[in-house]
């Protein structure tokens, strides 16, 4: 089978309330492919596909509180949980006005409990969706068990990502970020891909 790459949408920068979230582009190859236990076809019981306006229904009726934002490609939330855990922002990204990709952030109080907080995430979505694959990379000048996890981590050199795609190449991907917290990020492949063209469509317009 051969594997393509798909554009996973999110980059998070500390919210605060009177403060725009920032939003970039992100290459994310999928290697790889399990079979997993249970579809892959949104979160939060929203559909991929779902309209800005069905979103933002659904998102309130849990709860959530619906931030300002001036991009109109995305929806930005607060007080929203995953299961039991409490999110510190819930990112929607849309194409043509239908959701394709979501990005749940994780913050802990103590920095050091981000990777056994990584961990047990990995597990929550293990006992829904069966095994991901899991990477653990090093980078120079960091090696495993040299005591120096959290920094290479906050700077970029030390990667953990776990990464489950269903049999229509939907994926969810968990990793910790350089701003040491945890990300959790559902995309559907074929609408990240339809976003994937219009970008490159505006990029090539810009020359």
């Amino acid at each position: 089978m051969q594997f393509q790459s798909a554009f996973l949408f999110l980059r998070y920068k500390k919210i605060k309330m009177k403060k725009t979230l920032l939003i970039a582009f992100l290459l994310i190859p999928f290697l790889s492919f399990s079979q997993t236990l249970k579809p892959i076809s949104g979160f939060l019981g929203i559909k991929f596909g779902s309209t800005k306006i069905a979103v933002i229904t659904a998102m309130k009726a849990k709860g959530a509180v619906l931030l300002k934002n001036a991009d109109p490609t995305m929806l930005i939330f607060n007080n929203v949980k995953l299961g039991n855990r409490d999110a510190k922002a819930l990112v929607i990204g849309f194409v043509d006005n239908q959701a394709y990709a979501a990005q749940f952030v994780f913050a802990t109080d103590v920095e050091a409990q981000v990777p056994d907080y990584y961990q047990d995430l990995v597990k929550d979505f293990t006992d829904v969706y069966g095994t991901g694959n899991s990477t653990r990379q090093f980078n120079d000048p960091y090696v495993e068990g040299d005591g120096n996890e959290l920094l290479g981590l906050s700077a970029g050199k030390i990667d953990f990502n776990t990464v489950w795609t269903d049999s229509n190449q939907n994926s969810i991907q968990i990793k910790i970020t350089t701003n040491m917290e945890v990300s959790a990020f559902y995309q559907d492949y074929v609408l990240a891909g339809k976003d994937a063209n219009k970008q490159k469509q505006k990029n090539k317009s810009d020359y």
